[in-house]
């Protein structure tokens, strides 16, 4: 039955836009199967957790377009594992998501998005560490002068918007402004966002488990830039600087932190691209008394590499955990000329660190992904792409981890994890 409804809306939807004389229809979207064999991502070199998937997502983007002012935006995305989920042999149910519906328009010389969108805090190296994700929102956006432009918003986050520490069980709103100035050579997004969290409401702890108590009438806020400098073309830089406080009714529940991040590169080679970061996310100390020292986040949507901290191409190979309390520092190729048109490589080296003191890690338990100030984390990553058609590319991406953890925190040793990812993507 709920595939039959699903179905119906979307005739309904592709009907009634064709229908309408004044409007044109326009669809785009992506295919993507991949298939992943993925072992020891527990990093328990004593267990068997090898796993062998695959995956298909179909996103179906449509466009009704009344003028260049004025359209509606509908996007949805089905996708499930083979053999389980709705694409199960005899299954009835169609696993058919309602991505993003907004309208889009211009008025007097602002454009307006309304409803289900996406909706990005300023950066530049990764996605947003505080808030890159869909949501329910208001945006006005806009130019003052030639050099200086304008954007706020007002958005009210889902009650299921992730394993933040800022997640609610009821919504809270937040109200964001950004200034992007642009000159010749340098570019900045100085922004900020406050987060009104209000009554019967309760947020889980910063490592997203367990809901914590006295936070009724919470409040938050953000302050950031991004930062842009191509002065020196062909080198390339670019970097964020975020933080975040959360004042809550007891100190306990309090938090406040701050991100960092440095992009270098070169664009002057033909044949590859060098490109090199350093990432630095404040981390917790040995008082829990005062509440958190990692940055408050909304809903994040980052990533550097492409296995740990997410980024990979396809559907299943990266770990993808919304990490804090760590330094990271790496070093890529990417788009590497091949022997054959259309055939690219990227070659990825990061070793990261923790910045969670030791003390505070031990009153938590082992997962891999927190790290403290005595563990330390490689990853290494070959990657190659071919375009078997402008719109169709097929890929093979090889990942590599070791984590150092130290037995005093955590029990346990650490160990290894790799993937073998390779899939298929239409883009159109």
């Amino acid at each position: 039955m709920k595939r039959l409804i699903m179905l119906a809306v979307l005739c309904a939807f592709v009907l009634g836009a064709s229908a309408a004389s004044a409007a044109d229809l326009k669809v785009s979207g992506a295919f993507v199967t991949d298939a992943a064999w993925m072992g020891g991502w527990d990093f328990d070199d004593e267990a068997d957790s090898s796993a062998f998937d695959l995956k298909t997502r179909m996103d179906l983007v449509f466009q009704v377009v009344a003028s260049e002012d004025l359209k509606a935006v509908f996007y949805t995305r089905t996708d499930a594992l083979w053999g389980q989920d709705e694409f199960a042999a005899g299954a009835t149910d169609a696993a058919i998501g309602v991505r993003r519906v907004y309208l889009d328009f211009n008025y007097a010389g602002v454009n307006f998005k309304t409803g289900f969108l996406p909706v990005t805090l300023p950066n530049e190296v990764g996605g947003s560490l505080i808030l890159d994700e869909e949501v329910t929102a208001v945006v006005a956006s806009g130019a003052f002068t030639e050099n200086v432009d304008y954007m706020g918003a007002y958005i009210r986050v889902d009650s299921e918007a992730g394993d933040t520490n800022l997640t609610s069980n009821a919504q809270f709103d937040v109200y964001a402004a950004a200034l992007p100035v642009t000159f010749d050579g340098f570019g900045m997004t100085p922004f900020v966002a406050y987060g009104n969290i209000g009554d019967n409401n309760s947020i889980t702890d910063p490592d997203g488990d367990d809901e914590t108590a006295g936070l009724e009438d919470a409040s938050a806020y953000w302050l950031g830039t991004t930062y842009a400098v191509n002065a020196f073309d062909p080198i390339v830089v670019k970097g964020d600087i975020n933080y975040g406080n959360l004042d809550a009714d007891g100190e306990a529940n309090d938090a406040s932190g701050w991100a960092f991040t440095l992009d270098v590169a070169y664009t002057g080679m033909d044949m590859m691209t060098p490109e090199a970061y350093f990432v630095y996310t404040s981390g917790e100390d040995d008082d829990t008394t005062d509440g958190s020292e990692r940055l408050p986040q909304i809903d994040p949507d980052w990533a550097i590499g492409t296995f740990f901290f997410g980024g990979d191409y396809f559907l299943q190979g990266s770990i993808d955990e919304e990490v804090l309390g760590f330094w990271a520092l790496g070093a890529q190729l990417n788009d590497i000329a091949s022997f054959a048109e259309g055939l690219t490589h990227q070659a990825i080296v990061i070793y990261a660190q923790g910045t969670n003191d030791e003390d505070w890690a031990k009153t938590q338990d082992f997962d891999g992904r927190t790290l403290s100030e005595e563990d330390s984390l490689i990853e290494l990553d070959f990657n190659t792409y071919y375009k078997l058609m402008d719109e169709l590319t097929v890929g093979l991406e090889l990942g590599y981890l070791n984590l150092d953890a130290d037995k005093d925190v955590w029990g346990e040793d650490g160990g290894s994890a790799y993937k073998v990812s390779t899939g298929i993507a239409y883009a159109f």
